[in-house]
């Protein structure tokens, strides 16, 4: 009987650990482009021009607040520009489980609005 307890003790913990595992956010969001910036290196490493974003609409319902992101120009249209009003889809990922590695917000492809 002891043994049969400790069977459903185990599965119902792994059972809750696995409810505690990744979460995942994703949807459109609008931002307004507040400054693109040229790319340049750092420690070695080329980073590629980019553009700083602020959230344009009601903060979404997302793992954590988006207000301001920065984006890859490769992500945004072509020619795009401070005051420039874009949407782009946005991915946050938290894996942080019990390790507090926190949330990760991805911006993806962005369009013009």
């Amino acid at each position: 009987m002891k043994a049969l307890k400790a069977v459903v003790v185990v599965a119902v913990s792994g059972s809750l650990l696995v409810g505690c595992g990744n979460k995942d956010w994703e949807g459109d969001v609008a931002f307004k482009v507040t400054k693109v910036n040229p790319g340049y290196e750092s420690m070695g490493q080329i980073r590629p021009p980019y553009a700083n974003l602020e959230i344009d609409q009601d903060e979404p319902k997302s793992i954590e607040p988006i207000s301001t992101r920065v984006a890859d120009l490769d992500q945004l249209p072509e020619g795009v520009a401070a005051g420039d009003l874009v949407t782009c889809e946005v991915r946050q990922t938290d894996e942080s489980g019990f390790d507090q590695k926190g949330v990760r917000t991805d911006v993806g492809s962005c369009k013009s609005r």
